[in-house]
């Protein structure tokens, strides 16, 4: 899946959230502060990235519990509910418009970057380019959190096709056009070596990935293909 596919798929699920789904999201969602917040707060974290960020709410949970956060996603549509959000909530939250394979961040510019059930809706290959991406903006001995669904009966179900790298591709339904990607902790620890430590933890049917920038790397840019 291209980005530009990607971008359209995101696009219309986020121009198709009606009003008062957004508000319910927002209504059940857990502000106070998690394990990653916990963890980010003790290694004295201040500048921190939620890649592929949505509709923001997390980058909000971030910054009211007093990180720097700035926010990025592929979808525009997403962007701009995340800017009236934090408009709306007084807080300050930066957000942009970017793919997490190809961001335009400098080289270890976080101390820690956040990105939750995003890799693992993006083709395998296409994974393993953004995890190289994200240790690339964040700083020598910063840390990625990765969250990664598990497969369940309702992916099972949906309409689609399974790719030689074991991406599921929904080919019809609710889900037509989205990636997703069942890792295993294998199969993690294959998505970058270099200079890094992986850390998996189970969480449910998913998994928490905890990825530590050990030293310093030449990353380079990767041209996905556009088909």
């Amino acid at each position: 899946m291209s980005n530009g596919t990607e971008s359209l798929f995101w696009n219309e699920s986020w121009r198709g959230a009606d009003k008062q789904r957004i508000e319910k999201y927002i209504g059940d969602f857990d502000f106070k502060p998690d394990a990653i917040i916990g963890e980010m707060s003790l290694s004295k974290a201040k500048k921190v990235c939620d890649a592929g960020c949505g509709c923001g709410v997390y980058a909000l949970k971030l910054a009211m519990n007093g990180f720097n956060v700035s926010g990025f996603d592929i979808s525009g549509d997403a962007i701009d509910i995340a800017r009236k959000l934090a408009a709306d909530a007084k807080v300050a939250a930066e957000f942009t418009t970017a793919s997490v394979t190809a961001t335009e961040y400098e080289d270890g510019y976080f101390d820690a970057v956040v990105c939750r059930d995003v890799i693992d809706h993006m083709k395998k290959a296409e994974g393993e380019a953004a995890v190289k991406e994200l240790l690339r903006i964040t700083k020598q001995g910063g840390i990625v959190y990765i969250t990664l669904d598990g497969t369940d009966e309702e992916y099972e179900n949906e309409p689609h096709i399974i790719n030689e790298d074991g991406d599921y591709m929904f080919t019809d339904g609710k889900w037509k056009g989205m990636v997703f990607h069942p890792y295993n902790e294998h199969e993690v620890k294959e998505l970058d070596s270099q200079g890094a430590t992986f850390m998996t933890e189970k969480i449910g049917d998913g998994m928490r990935v905890k990825i530590i920038k050990r030293k310093a790397v030449s990353y380079t840019h990767l041209t996905l293909p556009t088909n």
